[in-house]
């Protein structure tokens, strides 16, 4: 197991959490804000994750945020358990599910040694945090001894071709600034998170292609393989976002942030 990037990993999200903004971390409304201001942008994850089909099942996020997306499981009447290894998180989740009057199983673990029996969830999910672990191979053994047969598994990565990823990190960050001499490749990639410099906070991030992605998912069967959330901010220099502007939605698919499969045990 990779210590450094477990501990790297805490010092990122437990200085700023996923998606967090200002505001009461007590209240309902500040739930509610951080919701609307993740789906606003991720608009398409309601349907691509089923939600509303998930009533009775027991599902498992593995890597919880702030609990907004098990959250959106648990008003639909799943059963919650979510883990991660960052403080912060679990205890936002927490608040998170305890404002909307619901309940969630909490635990603080790896993902590399799930602390659940063989066939006990019917669903597994997890948005933009196995591309943090190193051993993500043996995240997904894990994934499938804990998945019940015929259970999925819905797991989003950082798309290695996006928009994003070769004009701002590689063309704009990588070379114009020269980030991969001053920070290096590894450097530069965990900037990609909101608070990260590469130097002092330096998560662990890879990006994935279809390839990869089938490899780590060959004892599955894949029911949806899929490139998502193009804007037009993505691309650099600024001129270009004007002019790409109309032709987003026709490239979302090939040039999207994100890379999303849905896989079935």
């Amino acid at each position: 197991m990779d210590k450094f990037a477990r501990i790297e990993a805490q010092k990122q999200w437990n200085t700023t959490a996923c998606g967090e903004l200002s505001g009461d971390k007590e209240s309902l409304s500040y739930f509610k804000k951080v919701e609307e201001d993740r789906y606003k942008i991720q608009n398409w994850t309601h349907d691509y994750f089923e939600y509303s089909k998930t009533a009775g099942k027991k599902v498992l996020e593995i890597g919880v945020g702030q609990g907004t997306d098990i959250l959106q499981f648990g008003k639909n009447g799943a059963i919650c358990t979510g883990i991660d290894i960052t403080d912060q998180h679990l205890e936002l989740t927490a608040k998170n599910f305890k404002v909307h009057g619901l309940n969630i199983e909490l635990i603080k673990a790896d993902a590399t040694k799930l602390p659940f029996p063989d066939n006990h969830f019917d669903i597994v999910h997890s948005f933009g945090v196995i591309h943090h672990i190193p051993e993500a191979k043996e995240v997904l053994k894990e994934v499938s001894r804990v998945l019940k047969k015929g259970g999925k598994a819905y797991v989003t990565m950082y798309y290695k071709y996006s928009a994003f990823f070769i004009f701002w990190k590689v063309l704009a960050h990588g070379i114009r600034h020269l980030w991969f001499l001053k920070k290096g490749i590894a450097g530069t990639l965990s900037t990609i998170e909101e608070g990260a410099d590469g130097i002092n906070i330096k998560p662990y991030v890879k990006m994935y292609s279809k390839g990869d992605m089938k490899k780590l998912f060959k004892n599955f069967t894949i029911e949806d393989l899929s490139i998502k959330q193009l804007r037009s901010d993505h691309f650099w220099p600024s001129f270009l976002e004007s002019f790409m502007k109309p032709l987003v939605k026709r490239l979302d698919s090939k040039l999207g942030w994100y890379i999303v499969c849905k896989a079935r045990k």
